[in-house]
């Protein structure tokens, strides 16, 4: 079916990776993570502290966002190349194996909203009370999320696979090719990227700031983050063989700019072309509404559109 919305040479062509252009998005977000360090140092101020602490996070998403892309093996035109750059320099400074993830977002994308789909505790039972989103962003806000993420993430990664349905395993093929790595080298990587940054900030005479400032924001603001961007993509919604149906887009350039840095709010368009590398999101987006295939319903001008439409009371 969604090979009818564009052609193959078009297809072909956004389709093609660049590895140099994930390279420089990824030097970008550590540019930016290292300056925003240098600015406390340097700068000492809770204006600064308080500013540096918010754009970590927001960079700690962009890290998460890249990761994705990896996820699909989509940063590189090598896949082992990509899985590198994906795990080493993405997943492992957020204590994360985007093999893991890779495994469960996979099945995501074969049916949103499904029963069975990992994102369904974040996604699904929208819409709700305001209360109750309310108590939902303070539990991010303060940890209790992450720590909780955490635990399920394991559960559901060591989850047996179920045998796969009629046509889905050629479907899965359709996403992406599987990488692997072994526990002992996904926790090396873990301890090493780790390990690399502390040293880093304790020769700068600084340690504790890979505490309040690296760990912390990964706990807390990172995960409001997280639970905003990821509602705005499906929540509310039932599952659909039409995945135009059950995702969202949301243009708003400043608001996206913080929740979904990398192009990531074409969510829609994400999911009918899961080969498209994000930095050919934005040509696919302009592709497919000149055509109408992009229901108007599904465009959003901002989150807080999303969020109110999905609360009550």
């Amino acid at each position: 079916m969604a090979q009818a919305y564009v052609t193959p040479q078009e297809l072909q062509q956004l389709t093609k990776l660049r590895t140099w252009r994930s390279v420089f998005g990824v030097l970008s977000d550590w540019i930016i993570i290292l300056a925003s360090f240098a600015l406390i140092i340097l700068y000492p101020h809770p204006l600064t502290y308080i500013f540096s602490f918010i754009l970590i996070s927001r960079q700690q998403l962009a890290l998460a966002l890249l990761m994705h892309d990896g996820s699909h093996r989509r940063l590189a035109t090598s896949g082992k190349v990509s899985d590198f750059i994906a795990q080493w320099l993405c997943a492992a400074p957020l204590f994360f194996s985007m093999f893991s993830y890779q495994k469960l977002h996979l099945k995501h994308h074969r049916d949103p909203l499904a029963k069975d789909d990992p994102d369904f505790s974040l996604i699904g039972g929208y819409p709700i009370s305001k209360k109750s989103l309310a108590r939902k962003l303070f539990r991010d806000a303060v940890g209790i999320s992450y720590f909780k993420f955490i635990r399920y993430f394991i559960y559901m990664a060591r989850k047996p696979k179920a045998p796969p349905k009629e046509g889905e395993q050629k479907s899965e093929k359709k996403v992406t090719h599987q990488g692997s790595m072994s526990l002992a080298s996904v926790a090396a990587s873990i301890l090493i990227t780790n390990l690399i940054l502390f040293t880093a900030l304790y020769a700068a005479n600084h340690p504790w700031l890979y505490l309040t400032h690296w760990f912390l924001p990964m706990a807390t603001s990172l995960q409001v983050l997280l639970r905003i961007r990821g509602i705005a993509e499906h929540a509310g919604y039932e599952a659909n063989p039409d995945q135009r149906q059950n995702s969202r887009t949301v243009t708003e350039s400043i608001q996206t700019m913080i929740f979904a840095p990398h192009y990531a709010h074409y969510h829609l368009e994400h999911h009918i072309y899961p080969a498209v590398p994000y930095y050919n999101l934005p040509k696919l987006h302009k592709l497919l509404k000149e055509r109408g295939h992009i229901p108007e319903s599904q465009i959003y001008s901002g989150y807080g559109k999303v969020l109110k439409e999905l609360t009550r009371g």
